[in-house]
């Protein structure tokens, strides 16, 4: 069976960045874990914690594995990279595909979730591919839009995705927010335009090897 693991620096990323593509993972036979960063405490706003919002996404995407290692929201960069990345080789997960935050995100922790990823995902004893995720907002309010050059097909699971996400009482936002549901209904539905799809995820390739990607169908 083959693993994937979801690297995500905070609680809803998992949902924003791949939600559809978790369901379709798991429905090809794979083992998907979902590895979450921070604490899930908010650092801006009322200090609501997200980490329930975070199991009750996971359980309706189907995702049983769920690791939480409370790094501090948004003060990534306080801590060493190396200190970051062993908590998350300490899981012995294995992964043959590896999710993450993206480098050009506007959100540091994003930056370093993607270093951490890039880290744990070295091709030592086997291959293992990584694909960096998009999070509505956080690409094109930095000025520059995601620059995805891997789509996966959510046509089957676009409404799912949306409400797991709806378990985000903190995030879910009203129209026209990115983190609104028409918003990621409709991002979905532009990134499917854009590869011939009714609806889409997008993913930008750090490294791929064709066993070793979404779509690929399985033996359990």
């Amino acid at each position: 069976m083959k693993i994937a693991l979801i690297v995500a620096a905070h609680a809803d990323d998992e949902t924003l960045g791949c939600g559809g593509t978790i369901q379709l993972l798991i429905n090809q036979g794979w083992s998907v874990h979902v590895v979450i960063l921070s604490d899930g405490l908010r650092y801006q706003g009322n200090g609501n914690n997200n980490i329930q919002g975070a199991r009750e996404a996971c359980k309706v995407l189907g995702v049983e594995n769920l690791n939480i290692l409370n790094f501090p929201d948004q003060k990534f960069d306080t801590i060493a990279i190396a200190e970051i990345s062993k908590k998350v080789s300490d899981l012995n997960i294995n992964p043959d595909l590896i999710f993450c935050n993206d480098y050009l995100d506007l959100n540091y922790d994003h930056r370093i979730t993607c270093e951490v990823a890039k880290i744990i995902g070295r091709p030592l004893k086997k291959p293992v591919s990584i694909l960096s995720m998009e999070i509505p907002n956080t690409a094109f309010w930095n000025g520059r839009d995601f620059e995805g050059n891997f789509y996966v097909d959510i046509s089957d699971y676009i409404y799912k995705k949306i409400e797991a996400f709806k378990c985000y009482k903190n995030e879910i936002k009203d129209y026209p927010h990115p983190w609104s549901e028409k918003g990621l209904f409709q991002l979905a539905q532009f990134r499917g335009m854009q590869c011939g799809l009714d609806f889409a995820e997008s993913f930008k390739i750090i490294r791929a090897y064709p066993n070793c990607l979404p779509g690929t169908y399985l033996d359990k």
